[in-house]
Protein backbone atom coordinates (compact mmCIF):
# COMPACT_ATOMS: atom_id res chain seq x y z
CA UNK A 1 0.00 0.00 0.00
CA UNK A 2 1.27 3.44 -0.69
CA UNK A 3 1.22 6.07 2.00
CA UNK A 4 -0.77 9.12 1.08
CA UNK A 5 -0.64 12.34 3.03
CA UNK A 6 -3.52 12.34 5.50
CA UNK A 7 -4.66 15.31 7.52
CA UNK A 8 -5.61 13.97 10.92
CA UNK A 9 -7.96 15.61 13.39
CA UNK A 10 -6.34 16.02 16.81
CA UNK A 11 -9.23 14.16 18.43
CA UNK A 12 -8.15 10.97 16.63
CA UNK A 13 -5.80 8.34 18.04
CA UNK A 14 -2.20 9.45 18.41
CA UNK A 15 -1.03 5.84 17.86
CA UNK A 16 -1.41 6.37 14.13
CA UNK A 17 0.75 9.49 14.36
CA UNK A 18 3.64 7.55 15.80
CA UNK A 19 3.40 4.70 13.31
CA UNK A 20 2.92 6.75 10.16
CA UNK A 21 4.98 9.91 9.93
CA UNK A 22 2.79 11.14 7.09
CA UNK A 23 -0.11 11.83 9.45
CA UNK A 24 -0.39 15.40 10.75
CA UNK A 25 -2.46 16.86 13.57
CA UNK A 26 -5.03 19.57 12.88
CA UNK A 27 -7.48 20.23 10.07
CA UNK A 28 -9.97 17.65 8.83
CA UNK A 29 -9.69 14.06 7.66
CA UNK A 30 -9.02 13.10 4.08
CA UNK A 31 -8.59 9.58 2.74
CA UNK A 32 -9.60 8.17 6.12
CA UNK A 33 -11.36 5.18 4.59
CA UNK A 34 -8.31 4.42 2.49
CA UNK A 35 -6.01 4.57 5.51
CA UNK A 36 -8.33 2.43 7.65
CA UNK A 37 -8.69 -0.15 4.86
CA UNK A 38 -4.94 -0.31 4.36
CA UNK A 39 -4.34 -0.76 8.09
CA UNK A 40 -6.90 -3.59 8.22
CA UNK A 41 -5.30 -5.33 5.24
CA UNK A 42 -1.85 -4.97 6.78
CA UNK A 43 -3.10 -6.45 10.06
CA UNK A 44 -4.78 -9.37 8.28
CA UNK A 45 -1.65 -10.12 6.29
CA UNK A 46 0.39 -10.15 9.48
CA UNK A 47 -2.04 -12.37 11.34
CA UNK A 48 -3.35 -14.63 8.60
CA UNK A 49 -0.48 -15.40 6.26
CA UNK A 50 -1.49 -18.90 5.18
CA UNK A 51 1.15 -19.48 2.51
CA UNK A 52 4.26 -21.60 3.00
CA UNK A 53 6.57 -20.55 5.79
CA UNK A 54 9.52 -18.51 4.58
CA UNK A 55 13.09 -19.12 5.68
CA UNK A 56 12.95 -15.87 7.66
CA UNK A 57 9.72 -16.87 9.42
CA UNK A 58 11.21 -20.27 10.30
CA UNK A 59 14.32 -18.58 11.68
CA UNK A 60 12.19 -16.21 13.78
CA UNK A 61 10.09 -19.13 15.06
CA UNK A 62 13.22 -21.02 16.12
CA UNK A 63 14.65 -17.92 17.82
CA UNK A 64 11.42 -17.30 19.70
CA UNK A 65 11.15 -20.93 20.84
CA UNK A 66 14.54 -20.48 22.50
CA UNK A 67 13.74 -17.03 23.83
CA UNK A 68 10.34 -18.00 25.31
CA UNK A 69 10.64 -21.41 27.03
CA UNK A 70 7.66 -23.64 27.81
CA UNK A 71 8.08 -22.75 31.48
CA UNK A 72 6.88 -19.23 30.62
CA UNK A 73 3.29 -20.44 30.68
CA UNK A 74 0.22 -19.71 28.56
CA UNK A 75 1.43 -16.31 27.30
CA UNK A 76 4.35 -18.01 25.56
CA UNK A 77 2.61 -18.49 22.22
CA UNK A 78 1.39 -14.89 22.13
CA UNK A 79 5.01 -13.77 22.58
CA UNK A 80 6.21 -16.21 19.92
CA UNK A 81 3.62 -14.96 17.41
CA UNK A 82 4.58 -11.36 18.19
CA UNK A 83 8.25 -12.20 17.63
CA UNK A 84 7.54 -13.91 14.29
CA UNK A 85 5.32 -10.96 13.38
CA UNK A 86 3.74 -12.38 10.22
CA UNK A 87 2.02 -15.42 11.74
CA UNK A 88 -0.76 -15.86 14.27
CA UNK A 89 -0.48 -17.70 17.56
CA UNK A 90 -2.42 -20.58 15.99
CA UNK A 91 -0.09 -20.66 12.94
CA UNK A 92 2.99 -20.81 15.18
CA UNK A 93 1.55 -23.56 17.36
CA UNK A 94 0.60 -25.62 14.31
CA UNK A 95 4.03 -25.16 12.72
CA UNK A 96 5.73 -26.28 15.93
CA UNK A 97 3.47 -29.33 16.23
CA UNK A 98 4.09 -30.27 12.57
CA UNK A 99 7.86 -29.95 13.03
CA UNK A 100 7.81 -32.12 16.15
CA UNK A 101 5.82 -34.79 14.27
CA UNK A 102 8.29 -34.68 11.35
CA UNK A 103 11.23 -35.15 13.71
CA UNK A 104 9.53 -38.07 15.50
CA UNK A 105 8.71 -39.74 12.18
CA UNK A 106 12.30 -39.31 10.99
CA UNK A 107 13.69 -40.81 14.21
CA UNK A 108 11.25 -43.74 14.00
CA UNK A 109 12.59 -44.64 10.54
CA UNK A 110 16.18 -44.87 11.82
Amino acid sequence: FSKSRVVWDSSQSSGINAEYGEVQAGGGISNRDTLNSALKVEKEVKKGNKGPWTTEEQKLLEESLKKYPASQGPGRWDDIAAHVGTRSKKDCMKRYKDLVEQIKAKKAKQ
